[in-house]
């Protein structure tokens, strides 16, 4: 899963706490309601492949949303540039390495230079987010 791979990259980065079992503040796929300082991993899709779907590569994107506590806009936003910084223009990496999730990624860029503000939920918490298009080695039986 390439969220829990990405999760791992930026819990050993030090930018969010993954816990598999939930008990930190990165989440894979949902956003809960509580912690309120909150990262959620979202998966996106991906971007089509067109005659290069035999060729073993692909193109999956990602969401990443920070939430900060009330009234806070400083702080999720100052943390969602720090992902930002740590993934934009990563390359020639694995994640998870010997794991469950590994992955060889080839390159990652965010679809846009900053984080955009969502605005505050109903509990007053802002909310960052950005979006990512990776570039993955995935070799199948039907691919190469």
């Amino acid at each position: 899963m390439i969220t829990r791979a990405l999760a791992k990259y930026l819990d050993a980065a030090g930018l969010v706490t993954y816990e598999p079992a939930g008990l930190g503040d990165c989440f894979l796929e949902h956003l809960p309601d509580t912690p309120d300082a909150a990262v959620m991993l979202l998966s996106t899709g991906g971007n089509p492949l067109g005659a290069a779907a035999t060729y073993g590569w692909d193109e999956p994107t990602v969401q990443v949303m920070v939430r900060g506590v009330p009234e806070d806009p400083e702080t999720p936003q100052a943390a969602a540039q720090a992902i930002y910084d740590e993934l934009q223009g990563l390359r020639y990496v694995t994640l998870d390495a010997g794991g469950d999730d590994e992955v060889r990624l080839c390159s990652c860029s965010s679809l846009q230079t900053a984080p955009f503000n969502l605005g505050r939920d109903e509990k007053g918490r802002y909310r960052f987010t950005l979006n990512f298009a990776l570039h993955v080695r995935r070799e199948t039986e039907h691919r190469d």
